[in-house]
């Protein structure tokens, strides 16, 4: 069994938090050290590692019996490695392929390096992580090899804690934590690539702060964080007029910028002189005041500093959490949705090229928030009725008579055939639906207008027209069963097919008047779409557009954050099968009289009107 080397340990104190078979008996090591079994100080350090990790390598023993495999029976798969395990499985490569040197420690103690991480650690706050998260022990009196390999062991971990959480991964399954509606997971780390840039950078704090999302509404929301943050640490500091000051100046007016910006001073340095971390944060600050970013102390910067913003600082750090999912690319073009503005956006090259109302999905019946590509725009589609509405609408309304079908103009084919059947002749309290399948046809009532927009997703989605245009007036527009529709989709069609074939608005018209119902156009290319969810914006001059949380995610983000995770309501897997053979209870109840055709109709209206 090869050695695993000492950077994947976690001594006593580092293991509480993590499972048994991690846990590390200190006898061997202690015995080791006192015997003097180890020479120089590097390699008692190593040799102390790797004393402690060693029975992660021989833990299999320690599995629970039930997860062994017996006589005849198929071995048991073992679980997934969690983000925590990946950490030190990359953590003992790094330290192999180095020979055990240690990265942040000399047998004096802390490097000089070391410190400088820790100091970045400390300061996660300012980009909206809690600095509790990443805790390290500080070497105290004359180190030990054990302390000294405890420190080693901690700070690496530590880092790596950071870096994951700098990518999303302080909530690494938001569906499974938060709500199955919320598809996203943290952003892809290569660990090595890392840890070898932590090692290669005399000072590791850049690198660290290179993790963070680099979309510049992310930095924008994190210079409001910060602002808000400051609005209280800082009330009744006021810039004074005066003359401008460029980094490396030294001025007493230096002292009252520090305490306004919140940046303190290094160690034995003098609080009135302008260093590179206060002409940092005030880049920062001129960035979200949408004034020139170069660090210097203008009389427009001073007069800025006088308008504090203030937001609310659970709303930025769920919004700035939320930003952390979304890929570092793009896509050079790209459809962009955000559910709470009810607004959809397409950027070319950075610029925004289409900008329209949508409306999205009931509480219920949520969009869900992902990511994918759109692949084919349809014209004059057909509708195929998803299971989910199949057997909790339509089931119930074929029980009683059938109405949703005949208002709408639904037809019925069995899956297994493609043949079309008469509905109307099936005793639906005796026969499951899986072996049927219902369409709506092309045609002016067709839920999903002259044209949709698809990207093959697991939730079934996607963007389309209507018939109800009316609903685009509304201020609040959560009224589907999921699906995005789009007030001027032709418009739509043109921007893309443009894009992507070089069509002009002449031939979408052609093709509506003329082309064949349920016309397939395929993208050449790929159009990567994101449905997000942002409930606060940064807009020029730094003021802070806010939007309604429909869902709920902004808050279950901010409790999460807080880790107050007993007050999140999880709610059902909106992914999980229908039941197709058991017929609902609504076959138990009288068909509707027939002067209820009107509550038929709004029935129809709130689950198929609405569209999917």
């Amino acid at each position: 069994m090869g050695r695993l080397r000492f950077a994947t340990l976690s001594v006593i104190a580092l293991c509480a938090a993590c499972p048994a078979v991690f846990a590390a008996d200190p006898a061997p090591v202690a015995a080791a050290i006192e015997t003097g079994s180890l020479g120089g100080k590097d390699a008692e350090i190593g040799a102390a590692a790797r004393r402690l990790i060693e029975p992660v390598a021989a833990a299999a023993h320690l599995l629970p019996a039930d997860a062994l495999p017996v006589d005849g029976a198929a071995a048991v798969a073992p679980p997934k490695p969690t983000p925590e395990e990946l950490d030190r499985t990359a953590l003992s490569t790094f330290y192999q392929a180095r020979g055990d040197a240690p990265l942040w420690v000399t047998g004096e103690g802390f490097t000089a390096k070391a410190r400088l991480a820790l100091a970045e650690l400390q300061r996660a706050g300012d980009w909206g992580l809690d600095p509790a998260d990443f805790k390290v022990a500080d070497i105290k009196g004359a180190p030990t090899p054990e302390a000294l390999a405890e420190a080693e062991s901690g700070l690496s971990l530590a880092v790596m804690a950071y870096a994951r959480h700098a990518r999303g991964g302080k909530i690494a399954k938001p569906a499974e934590q938060l709500s199955s509606y919320f598809d996203r997971r943290p952003q892809w780390m290569d660990r090595g690539a890392l840890l070898s840039a932590l090692a290669a950078a005399d000072d590791p704090a850049p690198v660290l702060a290179d993790l963070h999302p680099k979309h510049p509404q992310f930095n924008l929301l994190r210079q409001a964080w910060l602002e808000t943050l400051r609005a209280k640490t800082a009330k009744g500091v006021k810039m004074p007029a005066g003359a401008e000051l460029k980094p490396g100046d030294s001025h007493a007016d230096i002292g009252v910028l520090r305490k306004r910006l919140g940046v303190t001073v290094a160690e034995g340095a003098s609080p009135e002189v302008f260093d590179e971390r206060l002409a940092d944060a005030v880049r920062g600050f001129q960035t979200l005041k949408g004034i020139t970013a170069d660090g210097v102390l203008t009389a427009e910067t001073r007069s800025k500093l006088n308008q504090p913003i203030k937001g609310n600082t659970d709303q930025l750090a769920a919004n700035m959490q939320m930003w952390r999912y979304i890929p570092a690319d793009l896509g050079d073009m790209h459809v962009m949705l955000n559910v709470p503005e009810y607004e959809i956006r397409i950027f070319k090259a950075g610029d925004e090229v289409f900008h329209e109302r949508v409306t999205v999905g009931l509480i219920n019946k949520q969009t869900p928030i992902f990511s994918d590509s759109m692949e084919l725009v349809t014209f004059k589609s057909r509708w195929r009725v998803p299971d989910s509405i199949k057997v909790r609408e339509i089931w119930p309304s074929l029980l009683s008579g059938g109405g949703m079908m005949r208002q709408h103009g639904l037809e019925m084919r069995r899956e297994s055939t493609d043949e079309l059947v008469d509905w109307r002749k099936i005793d639906w309290s005796k026969t499951p639906m899986d072996d049927y399948v219902i369409w709506q046809p092309p045609g002016k009532i067709n839920q999903l207008g002259i044209v949709k927009f698809s990207f093959p997703n697991k939730h079934y989605v996607f963007m389309h027209d209507t018939p109800d245009k009316h609903m685009f007036a509304w201020t609040r527009r959560a009224n589907s069963h999921g699906c995005m529709r789009i007030r001027n989709p032709l418009k739509m069609a043109e921007v893309i097919l443009a894009a992507d074939k070089g069509w002009d608005r002449a031939k979408i018209d052609d093709l509506v008047k003329t082309g064949p119902d349920h016309n397939l156009v395929p993208l050449d290319k790929k159009i990567p779409v994101h449905i997000v969810y942002f409930t606060a914006r940064v807009l020029e001059g730094g003021k802070i557009e806010t939007f309604g949380d429909i869902y709920g995610h902004e808050n279950r983000f901010a409790l999460a954050l807080k880790g107050q995770w007993n007050k999140i309501k999880v709610g059902p897997d909106h992914l999980e099968p229908v039941d197709e053979k058991t017929p609902p209870r609504i076959a138990q109840r009288k068909a509707p009289k027939a002067k209820s055709d009107d509550s038929v109709a709004g029935l129809i209206n709130s689950v198929l009107g609405g569209g999917f």
